[in-house]
């Protein structure tokens, strides 16, 4: 019994293409398939006895955990399983990889995460030929319609939870699968393949050699029986009466030959046997697969959001980013003014997000602004303003800074100094077209001209009485 358990153990080993080492009469079992670890839940090496427990070793007979386990794996009990990768994340940690906040900080962050889910398919392809059986293993890893590189070594996987997961992508998957498994296995289909047909051509040829030589013994020498059979009836007309009865009989003896040599019956029999016997060879060098989903895994793992609030001494931010720790990428982040991918983040004074070179100081209150908000300059001195420091002239329309903006006499409204003159008697600001010239000459404000109007008048009534 320990011998027969000890054979089928390494026998079902080998055919999942698992390492396999004897060392002091122990069994040792390495590079086992994810989906049998699953399904027994230990994960390899195991060292195995057949004889008794050995300290350091799982026993194996009848009725042991792992022949249980091994049972199941081949009837496809427990078909489908379910797995999570545990990740454990900073995100603190993980956004400063790859992000530097130059003149901001992130004063809350709060993680959320929905889970990304792949699918595993184990096929047990069991190949029948020439009356023996080879089977081959495959796992088949399939992520968002497409096959990828399955290894979950080197991560935490425990018992996924019902109600964490979805199946509805399954279905779609192992139709996938399916097919990538017809490409896997090309290879070997065509190495079988190429020996059975080599084999059955030579064992068609031996049938047809068979065959042949059987329908010539049917048939006989047609020509020289038809010859003998006229060379006896010509010998037989001019025979005497002793001679003619032993020539009666060799006639009849030859013309009876003739039908057994024109008997169309027997020679189809023997084609037909010959046609029945090259089938039943071609049926036993034919190659039939069998193709079994031994388990379903799905595999689900967290995608998280973090959701980070920036604070700078001028503004604040909300902006989102996306990280997979399964490829261990955090979305990147691009500058709002020229597009390019940053590692370093900068907030201008209105909130957007910018590299080092699209930051631009306003010329008038000197915080940091981007292009996008920096779109005004001062028509007088050209400085850059933002949208609170630059003043719009309502004389010319144009913007500009508080230090070229003056007050206009007249109305008492702000004007640019391009649209105001100054007075060389008051020395106050008005638009040219208000000025006048004044009694010796200067050109003068009006406020001004109509002082010295009203004076001259003054004078004159005094001069007058």
């Amino acid at each position: 019994m320990d011998n027969q358990v000890k054979k089928f153990t390494i026998e079902f080993f080998k055919n999942l293409q698992c390492t396999i080492s004897n060392k002091n009469n122990i069994l040792i079992i390495e590079n086992v398939p994810k989906g049998f670890e699953d399904l027994y839940g230990k994960v390899a090496p195991y060292n195995l006895s057949f004889s008794g427990q050995i300290d350091g070793t799982e026993f194996v007979g009848k009725g042991s955990a792992l022949l249980v386990a091994m049972a199941k794996f081949l009837k496809g009990v427990g078909k489908t399983t379910l797995l999570k990768i545990d990740f454990d994340v900073n995100p603190n940690e993980e956004i400063k990889k790859v992000i530097f906040f130059k003149n901001c900080e992130i004063d809350n962050l709060v993680k959320t995460h929905k889970n990304n889910f792949f699918s595993r398919f184990t096929f047990i392809s069991t190949f029948h030929y020439l009356n023996k059986s080879e089977q081959v293993v495959n796992e088949i890893y399939i992520h968002e319609g497409k096959v990828v590189d399955g290894d979950l070594s080197g991560y935490k996987v425990i018992e996924g939870k019902n109600d964490e997961a979805t199946g509805g992508h399954v279905e779609k998957d192992y139709k996938i699968a399916r097919d990538i498994l017809k490409e896997i296995l090309k290879e070997k289909t065509t190495e079988v393949s190429e020996i059975l047909k080599i084999k059955v051509e030579k064992e068609i040829e031996r049938i047809e050699e068979h065959y042949k030589s059987l329908v010539g013994e049917l048939g006989g020498d047609l020509t020289g029986t038809l010859k003998k059979v006229q060379e006896t009836e010509l010998t037989l007309r001019t025979a005497d009466s002793d001679e003619a009865e032993p020539l009666r009989l060799k006639l009849d003896r030859l013309k009876k030959s003739l039908v057994k040599i024109g008997n169309d019956d027997s020679r189809n029999r023997i084609l037909a046997e010959q046609e029945f016997t090259i089938k039943d060879a071609m049926h036993k060098h034919s190659l039939n697969i069998d193709n079994k989903l031994v388990n379903t895994t799905v595999i689900y793992y967290p995608v998280f959001n973090f959701n980070l609030f920036l604070n700078s001494d001028n503004s604040k931010r909300y902006i989102e980013m996306n990280y997979n720790p399964l490829t261990k990428t955090l979305n990147k982040l691009s500058c709002e003014s020229c597009g390019k991918e940053i590692n370093q983040l900068n907030l201008c004074s209105a909130g957007h997000i910018n590299c080092d070179t699209c930051l631009v100081k306003c010329g008038e209150c000197t915080k940091v602004f981007c292009e996008k908000c920096l779109k005004k300059n001062c028509s007088v001195c050209g400085k850059s303003l933002c949208k609170d420091c630059a003043m719009m002239c309502l004389g010319c329309g144009k913007y500009v800074c508080k230090i070229h903006m003056r007050r206009y006499l007249v109305s008492g409204e702000e004007r640019c100094v391009n649209c105001l003159r100054a007075c060389l008697r008051c020395h106050g600001l008005s638009h040219p077209k208000h000025f006048g010239e004044a009694l010796d000459g200067s050109k003068i404000c009006q406020k001004c001209l109509g002082a010295e109007k009203r004076g001259a008048v003054i004078e004159r009534i005094f001069k007058g009485s």
